[in-house]
Formats: C-alpha cells, sequence, structure tokens
C-alpha cells in the first residue's frame, strides 16, 4: 500500500510504475508470478495505471474532504448536545479511517452521554457497552491517550460500577500526566470503594501538594478529613 500512495503523491516513475503492478498483480492472484505474467498483460496494466491515476487521487482527496466533514457534524453535534446524530456522523467517518483514536474517543464520549438520557434499561446497558468498547479501541490504537484513559475511568467508576478497572487506568494516566487532578480525584474515590482508605488518603495528600489544584486543594482536604472522621467508606 505504502509503494501505491508514494506513487500517486510524487507523481510516479518506471520503478514506482513497476511497483505498483505488482500490487494490482497480487491483488489478481495470490499466486502470481511476474515472470509468469505475458508481456501484453504488464503493458496494458502500465496504461491502466497512467489513465487511472489522476481520477484515482481526486477520488482519494474528495473521501479525505467527506472525513473531514463527517468529524466537524459530529463536533457541532456534540457541542449541541446531539449523541444520537453524533454517533452515526462519527461511525460514518470510522467507516473511512477506523485507525483515527480521536474518532473512537468521541464515539465513547456520545454513547455515554447518549445512554444517560435512556429510560429502556436494556437500550442504555448497550449503549455503555458501545461507550466502553470505543474507549478500549482507542486505546488499542494508542494505549497511552490520556483522554481515553480518564474517559473509560469515568465510565467503570460512575456507570458501570466497575472502579476496580479504572486503578490501573487511572495510575497509568497519573505516570504520563503527573498533576492531572481529576484523575486523582476520581483515583481517590475508586480506592475507597474498594475500602483501599490509606491508598485514597494517600491521593488526597498528593492533591493538596500539587500547586496547580488550586481551589480543588481545599476540597481534598475536606474530603480526606471525612474519610478520617468515617464518613464516607
Amino acid at each position: 500500500m505504502g509503494f501505491i500512495l508514494l506513487y500517486f503523491f510524487l507523481g510516479g516513475c518506471s520503478k514506482q510504475d513497476d511497483a505498483v503492478v505488482k500490487k494490482l498483480l497480487e491483488l489478481e492472484s495470490p499466486d502470481y508470478t511476474t515472470a509468469g505474467t505475458t508481456d501484453a498483460r504488464l503493458e496494458e496494466l502500465h496504461k491502466e495505471v497512467s489513465k487511472y491515476k489522476s481520477i484515482v487521487e481526486e477520488k482519494v482527496k474528495a473521501t479525505d474532504k467527506l472525513l473531514t466533514y463527517y468529524r466537524l457534524l459530529a463536533l457541532a453535534y456534540m457541542d449541541r448536545g446531539m449523541y444520537g446524530p453524533a454517533l452515526e456522523a462519527l461511525d460514518q467517518a470510522i467507516r473511512i479511517a477506523p485507525e483515527q483514536p480521536g474518532l473512537f474517543l468521541y464515539r465513547g464520549i456520545a454513547a455515554a452521554r447518549l445512554a444517560k438520557g435512556i429510560q429502556n434499561l436494556e437500550e442504555r446497558a448497550t449503549l455503555l457497552t458501545e461507550a466502553e468498547r470505543s474507549y478500549l479501541r482507542c486505546l488499542e490504537i494508542d494505549k497511552t491517550y490520556v483522554d481515553a484513559l480518564y474517559g473509560l475511568s469515568i465510565l467503570y467508576v460512575f456507570e458501570l460500577n466497575a472502579p476496580s478497572k479504572a486503578i490501573p487506568l487511572l495510575q497509568q494516566l497519573l505516570e504520563k500526566q503527573k498533576q492531572h487532578v481529576g484523575a486523582m480525584f476520581l483515583l481517590a474515590r475508586a480506592f475507597l470503594s474498594q475500602g483501599k482508605i490509606e491508598d485514597a488518603l494517600a491521593m488526597y495528600d498528593r492533591i493538596i501538594h500539587t500547586p496547580v489544584a488550586g481551589s480543588k486543594r481545599e476540597e481534598a482536604r475536606k474530603l480526606k478529613e471525612q474519610v478520617l472522621q468515617g464518613a464516607i467508606r
């Protein structure tokens, strides 16, 4: 595939023509051999490459513009809280570019937020599962994607009642962004839900000693005091 893209974007030369023709022959039959292909067939393929190169390039450019359109559409829908249509637009974008992690991040966000407004429990559960799968796919493509680590952790803690799954994700996130205050609070909450009181207290202390936390430091002090007093366990 790399040879083909290079050919189209650089305009082609004889060696690149040969590479494209070789790929075309592979598409025709996995058992092909260049030596076993007639000169007439090779010449025909070279002519077809030359004939269709500009058409294919225009088609690729048009599809790239279509991808941009669907991404813009999804963002516009999400800005207006229209999460159902946003999901549809994101699915169209993913059909074009299934290895862009950001598309799956936003799909996870859209599915999770749409689920909040669904009263049917089965449909809601399906959407939450879709959200989880979207976040996981994002992390499969880019395992250090901070927003996906955080979004999936929120999903596990608040929606799927699986805080134990959030703990390693948040720890990984905080290794990458050591001053992510939201992740610290969420991790403390996850620790508490698992009865890991000392770990939760340590996390509140970390927030208290993080200058960028600003006013959140006072919130952490209050939560720490409540834990010490046994108000939240």
